[in-house]
C-alpha cells in the first residue's frame, strides 16, 4: 500500500509539473519556492555514522562528513578532500540508496522521472560553508566501450552566515549546454566521428549518458537543504 501511495504520489507531482508556472518561483516565508517538491538534505556529521538504516529508501537525509578534510571523518573514501554523491534516475521514484558518505566517502540518490527546478540553502550553526561541483561522463561509442573524460557542469558554493539563510537556485549544476563528441564504432579517426550540439539539456537525457555525480567539500556546514520541484521539458535554468 505505501508503495502505491508513493507512485501515485510522484505521478501528481509530475502532473503538477507540466502545468506548473515558474512564476510561483517567488519563495515564501523560509525564502524557498511554493508549489510541489522532493526535499533532500546533506547531514555534517563530525564522526563516523555508526547506526544502521542509510539504505531505507524513505528517508530523506544522506550523512556526509561535517569537515571533509579531516580524516578521522572520512575514512577511507574521501579523493581530495571530496565526497563523492552519485545521482541516478529511474522509474523507482525519488529515494535515498546509500544515505552514508561518512564510511567510504559515496553515498547514492535516485530522482524520479522528469525534469526539475532544484533549488539549495544551507542551514544549522552559522560559520559553516559548503562547496559542491557537478560532473557527467557518457559513452562516446554505441558498444559502450570508450568512455568520455568527465564533464563539468559547474559548482556551488554556500555559506551559513548570521543573516537569514539564503535561496539558490542551482538547476544549472542538472542542464548540459555545449557540444559532444561521439565515435560510435569506436575506431578513432574514422569517418562516422561526429558531434551533438545541445542547449540547456537535462543531463539525463544527453546521448549515451553513463554517470553523474557532484564531489562535496564540506566545511563545518550542519546541514544543506535541497528542493527539487517538476517543470515541463524546455525549462532553462539561470546561469548566475
Amino acid at each position: 500500500m505505501n508503495k502505491l501511495i508513493s507512485t501515485i504520489l510522484i505521478l501528481s507531482l509530475l502532473v503538477i509539473g507540466e502545468i506548473f508556472s515558474l512564476d510561483a518561483f517567488a519563495g515564501k516565508g523560509n525564502n524557498m519556492p511554493s508549489g510541489p517538491h522532493y526535499e533532500l538534505g546533506l547531514i555534517g556529521r563530525p564522526n563516523i555514522y555508526k547506526g544502521s538504516g542509510t539504505d531505507n529508501s524513505n528517508r530523506h537525509t544522506i550523512f556526509i562528513p561535517l569537515d571533509t578534510n579531516d580524516p578521522e571523518g572520512c575514512v577511507g573514501g574521501c579523493v581530495d578532500g571530496k565526497v563523492k554523491l552519485l545521482m541516478t534516475q529511474s522509474g523507482d521514484g525519488f529515494r535515498v540508496v546509500d544515505g552514508d558518505a561518512t564510511n567510504d566517502g559515496r553515498a547514492k540518490f535516485n530522482i524520479a522521472p522528469g525534469y526539475y527546478a532544484v533549488f539549495a540553502r544551507a542551514l544549522g550553526k552559522p560559520g559553516g560553508n559548503i562547496d559542491f561541483i557537478a560532473w557527467f561522463t557518457y559513452w562516446l561509442d554505441e558498444g559502450e566501450n570508450m568512455l568520455s573524460d568527465a564533464i563539468w557542469l559547474g559548482n556551488v558554493n554556500l555559506t551559513r552566515n548570521a543573516k537569514k539563510p539564503q535561496t539558490v537556485n542551482i538547476s544549472k549544476l542538472f542542464y548540459y549546454t555545449g557540444c559532444l563528441w561521439y565515435d560510435p564504432d569506436g575506431v578513432p579517426d574514422s569517418n562516422d566521428e561526429y558531434q551533438d550540439c545541445y542547449s540547456n539539456e537535462w543531463v539525463f537525457d544527453v546521448d549515451g549518458f553513463s554517470e553523474y555525480w557532484w564531489d562535496v567539500d564540506n566545511n563545518g556546514l550542519k546541514r544543506l537543504e535541497i528542493r527539487f520541484y517538476p517543470v515541463p521539458k524546455g525549462y532553462i535554468p539561470p546561469q548566475d
